[in-house]
């Protein structure tokens, strides 16, 4: 442990034993991540805060009331403090998903400061292929759409294939094929049956590749089959068959003119992000590539205009990198910058997709007009 604290820890600190003064001026100060280890350097806790000295204080000082929920009182048993400074909330997350994720690799996802983000998932080499709702990405053979901005936006895009393609609604029924007992989709023609033999594995199959192109953007073409569909069925005086292709037609424009995807598959999840780094005149700049994200070197607000456009070439050189990200990890950095990009105008700094980027003098103007400013609190 001792060596890992060394790799993940900037300064270590020594704390007063349990009967001295604890004195809030000898803890590390400032925005960062930090743990708490005893005297044989065994993890005790570890915390990020936008104030180390007032958490750390507030953690370590028994309370000057009697507490509805007692808590350990730490400064029984922790020895020393080691931390890392930090310069901004998307730093701070950072550095803690790092740091935990090496110290506590059995629960630290349960203390990350944001959720995931959600995929909609289908491996179409499987047994019984199927569209689910699923917070990893890139493992292939599957194929992943998304990050969704949250799990509703995921399931009611997968309704969506599964309406638009006739594809199974019932797993559990799908994997009796050929001998399932349809369910009641068959009997309302939403469903070819698959299940019972009705029809074969392979036409099922080329549903599922179809709802895949259709998920990864190429949308045309079944839009304009259902809407040739329905002009036939209305011809054909078969009326309850073309308002039923209509109300698909309705869904799926509604759905696709915003059906939450912030990228529309993870291999377009390529982001510069733009932070404070240091007061209010120094900026560090983060390369987000699948998931993978690489911190750059910190420079000065009158530096801009000279860097960003070497941070567009990192942005570019950066995607070679990223093989050695496992999906775990990718994943989970989607999670992170999806997070913040969710908070719209409220996020601090700025996310740029790598599409718009713009030229070098566009991509300094914003940096500038965004955080050349006095930053808010939170920042």
């Amino acid at each position: 442990m001792p060596a890992v604290l060394a790799e993940l820890f900037e300064h270590r600190s020594e704390l007063p034993g349990p009967a001295d003064r604890l004195d809030a001026k000898a803890l590390p100060g400032g925005r960062g991540v930090c743990a708490l280890v005893d005297g044989s350097d065994r993890l005790i806790q570890t915390l990020s805060s936008e104030n180390l000295r007032r958490t750390l204080h507030h953690r370590l000082e028994p309370p000057n009331e009697p507490q509805r929920r007692p808590r350990a009182n730490l400064r029984d048993v922790a020895r020393f403090v080691c931390w890392t400074s930090t310069h901004s909330a998307f730093e701070t997350a950072l550095t803690y998903l790092r740091i935990a994720r090496r110290l506590q690799p059995q629960r630290y996802r349960r203390d990350l400061a944001f959720g995931p983000a959600w995929f909609a998932r289908v491996d179409p080499q499987a047994r019984w292929p199927r569209w689910v709702a699923d917070k990893l990405a890139l493992t292939p053979p599957t194929v992943d759409v998304g990050p969704f901005r949250d799990r509703p936006s995921c399931r009611r895009f997968i309704e969506l294939l599964e309406d638009l393609f006739d594809l199974c609604r019932y797993h559990d029924i799908l994997q009796q094929a050929p001998q399932g007992q349809a369910c009641a989709y068959k009997e309302m023609g939403k469903c070819p049956a698959p299940c019972d033999g009705t029809v074969s594995m392979e036409v099922y199959r080329a549903a599922i590749s179809a709802s895949i192109d259709f998920a990864l953007g190429a949308s045309a073409d079944r839009m304009s089959q259902l809407e040739s569909d329905m002009t036939a069925a209305a011809d054909g005086l078969q009326f309850e068959r073309a308002a039923r292709i209509r109300e698909q037609i309705s869904r799926a424009r509604k759905t696709l003119a915003d059906d939450g995807r912030l990228q529309p598959y993870p291999a377009k999840f390529r982001y510069l992000v733009i932070q404070r780094g240091g007061g209010t005149t120094h900026l560090k700049p983060f390369f987000v590539d699948r998931g993978a994200i690489a911190e750059g070197e910190t420079v000065t607000l009158k530096e801009v205009e000279a860097t960003v456009g070497q941070w567009a070439d990192n942005m570019r050189a950066f995607s070679a990198e990223t093989a050695e990200a496992t999906s775990q990890e990718c994943s989970e950095g989607i999670w992170l910058v999806s997070h913040f990009i969710n908070r719209g105008e409220r996020t601090p700094g700025l996310f740029v997709h790598q599409s718009q980027l713009g030229t070098p003098d566009e991509l300094a103007r914003r940096v500038v007009r965004k955080l050349g400013k006095t930053p808010q609190r939170g920042h």
